[in-house]
């Protein structure tokens, strides 16, 4: 990037003439600046994106680039050049100029604004989405950050067409777009439409009304549940002065089929200006742009957006013109349940109606080519990297059993059978072949426990299943639909959902006592030696009674994982930086230690204890190991480059770990004694959407792991996969 010297400065020049002159922010699209046009003098917007130095995505930037520079309404945020720096392949935008503060920082700062703004901002966000919608352009990222209120009263939309760029070149695998605002469809790995923008304005919506987004939760796979399975509540049950009318269009915009929302951005927007008592205006011809802010401009209330008309200049060629709704996204075909003799590929992509625009690609050395936008198909994994000499080995016994999981649960062995879940169906399937052996329908399963023959299903609708041989033994209904965690023994079940933990007959279904916690028990429930420990959100660490219910302990502090527990000691993860170990039996602590760990998506996983060993996945490392006595660190395993990791499993030597945030999917073998990698094999996507859910389960010499695609059998000794 070019730097001019004035004076004792150093001005840096993009393509010879866009001046940097204020950082304004960064997140998760790059920076911005303020920047000055040298060629007309113009105060501009420059952002400044990640660079890619391969082919495919600087042409994947230019195409969604001109997509939003083909948009031309007062309320989208015009873009004015794009372009490639020849000095360092920076990709950047050159944009309007906005004086004002996102709505974000508006809600932070100022609280929710009275009803009638509210409805004026949002009828201005549904005006410049109908303009966008009838480009055929979906925005993919709508919240409050990325809508600007001007000085002058006017909101402007940004990032049009770049959520989709970025997302598809991010090697992160967060899935596009915020999660406190994605439509329940982009979790079930479709594409998404006009519709799914509209549901993002229900969010914006709601929490202009009331502070608060719809679904709160402090963990990624907390707030995908709730999207896909919660009931919403209206935004008048938090705040008085909220007519009937918008409670009932606000839930109207937060259903769960797209088929159940508003027809088009325009109904909306009608009706906000009804509810506002203030009629849309629709002139004869497109509104000019808006002039630029300037310093010290008036306020007041702004002019109504303009919607599209009849006269307005049509699509540029490339855009697909839409009258009225878009199109409803086509049914998934049937998943057909085998085993595949080669890799999942495009087939397995057509046969789930998958799509694969949610999930980014990665570019490691061994990535599986993967399914894109744009693309026809995916091929097969890539082979395991093998680092030491190995002896040939005997026909692989690796499968993969085809699964269309929108959030797959961690598999679980027993007696013989594998059995696994999160594409509203469990599956009690061969480990040595994977043949299916039955499968029972259990819509929105987050947890499955075995003991026997029996497996028990937690679902986010408040429901447990108990099942025998594929047959229904008992169904028990905690009235709770949110969270929930499952955990089996001989005589009795234990089942977290939201703050409650019930204990329930394992013969009869029948509940047996239930406590309550102050707070919501997410995912952190553990039962041994008689005693259920789990922690809340507030930082408080239960023991009860697992018999009676009966309150042993309680420890406060930081917010906690879900203990493990071995010779009379619990050991737990505190924050996002300490391993814990504390008597099970008072709660005291008797040792605890630094995991160094920087703050991701996923923090550090739960900790799993083997051989006198406590292991724990990191956020940003792989794994860490620590003597169970003293809390010594024994290693840490960076191999991964910076992944987080799943849930350890620790057999035959060897540390079994997923590695988290990547859409290869990699499953790790390290060496319990010193963390060296041993393997690591590629699945082909995301494993997981938690530290627990992407837990590996070892048997037999075979290593089982879940993705959105299926579950798979790995040979444990070498890392041969199918």
């Amino acid at each position: 990037m070019p730097e001019v010297s004035w004076g004792n400065e150093t001005v840096r020049v993009l393509a010879g003439r866009y001046e940097l002159v204020r950082f304004v922010g960064r997140g998760g699209m790059g920076e911005v600046w303020e920047g000055l046009d040298r060629v007309i003098r113009r105060r501009v917007a420059v952002k400044m994106l990640p660079h890619h130095q391969d082919e495919a995505s600087t042409e994947r930037f230019f195409r969604e680039a001109r997509v939003a520079g083909g948009l031309s309404h007062r309320g989208v945020v015009t873009v004015y050049d794009m372009g490639q720096d020849p000095d360092d392949a920076t990709l950047f935008l050159v944009m309007e100029f906005v004086d004002g503060r996102d709505l974000a920082a508006l809600l932070h700062e100022d609280g929710p604004p009275p009803v009638p703004t509210a409805l004026d901002w949002a009828a201005q966000t549904a005006a410049a989405l109908a303009a966008a919608h009838g480009a055929g352009v979906v925005h993919r990222d709508l919240k409050p950050g990325n809508l600007m209120r001007t000085a002058g009263g006017e909101i402007k939309v940004l990032d049009f067409g770049i959520a989709r760029f970025v997302a598809a070149t991010n090697k992160s695998s967060q899935v596009m777009g915020t999660l406190a605002y994605m439509p329940p469809e982009r979790f079930a790995e479709q594409p998404g439409d006009a519709r799914s923008d509209l549901y993002a304005l229900g969010c914006v919506l709601n929490e202009l009304l009331t502070g608060h987004t719809p679904f709160e939760a402090t963990e990624p796979v907390s707030m995908m549940t709730a999207h896909l399975y919660r009931t919403p509540t209206g935004p008048g049950t938090r705040r008085d002065g909220v007519p009937a009318a918008l409670d009932a269009l606000v839930l109207r915009l937060l259903a769960k089929d797209p088929a159940d929302r508003p027809a088009s951005a325009t109904e909306v927007h009608d009706e906000l200006r009804r509810l506002g008592e203030e009629p849309p205006v629709a002139p004869t011809a497109p509104a000019p742009p808006a002039p630029l802010p300037t310093e010290g401009a008036p306020g007041g209330p702004a002019a109504p957006h303009a919607l599209p008309t009849a006269t307005a200049p049509p699509p540029r060629p490339g855009h697909r013109p839409s009258v009225g709704p878009f199109p409803a996204p086509a049914e998934p075909s049937p998943t057909r349940r085998r085993v595949l003799s080669l890799g999942i590929g495009a087939a397995v992509l057509a046969a789930t109606g998958t799509a694969a625009v949610l999930l980014s690609q990665g570019d490691g050395k061994d990535t599986p080519p993967a399914a894109d936008a744009d693309a026809d198909g995916a091929g097969d994994p890539a082979p395991p990297e093998v680092l030491d000499d190995r002896p040939s080995a005997p026909a692989s016994r690796a499968w993969v059993f085809e699964l269309a999981a929108i959030l797959p649960n961690a598999p679980v062995v027993s007696d013989g059978v594998l059995y696994a879940a999160g594409d509203g169906t469990t599956h009690a399937i061969g480990p040595e072949n994977g043949v299916s052996r039955w499968e029972r329908e259990t819509p929105g399963s987050l947890s499955l426990a075995v003991f026997g023959a029996v497996v028990y299903v937690a679902c986010a609708d408040g429901r447990l299943f108990a099942l025998e041989g594929g047959t229904e033994k008992w169904v028990f209904s905690s009235g709770k639909e949110g969270s929930a965690e499952v955990v089996a023994g001989e005589e009795m079940v234990w089942l977290a959902a939201n703050e409650a933990l019930f204990g329930i007959d394992a013969a009869t279904g029948e509940e047996k006592w239930h406590f309550t916690a102050e707070e919501w028990i997410d995912h952190t429930l553990t039962v041994a030696a008689g005693t259920a420990s789990f922690s809340s959100r507030d930082g408080l660490l239960y023991a009860v009674d697992a018999v009676t219910g009966a309150v042993r302990w309680i420890v406060s502090g930081t917010r906690m994982s879900r203990p493990a527990h071995a010779d009379g000691v619990l050991y737990v993860v505190r924050g996002s930086d300490t391993v814990q170990a504390l008597d099970a039996a008072g709660g005291d602590e008797k040792w605890s230690a630094p995991l160094d760990e920087e703050e991701g998506l996923w923090g550090p996983s739960p900790p799993a204890v083997a051989d006198g060993t406590v292991y724990v996945g990191g956020s940003s490392h792989l794994a860490h190991a620590f003597d169970a006595e003293t809390g010594e660190r024994k290693w840490t395993s960076d191999d991964a480059g910076g992944l987080a990791g799943s849930v350890p499993v620790i057999a035959d030597g060897m540390v079994f770990v997923a590695g988290l945030e990547d859409d290869e999917g990699p499953v790790y073998a390290l060496d319990a004694s010193s963390g060296e990698q041993r393997w690591r094999y590629p699945t082909g996507a995301q494993v997981g959407r938690t530290a627990t859910s992407g837990a590996p389960a070892v048997a037999d010499g075979l290593v089982y792991v879940t993705n959105e695609l299926g579950v798979f059998a790995i040979e444990a000794a070498d890392g041969r996969g199918p």
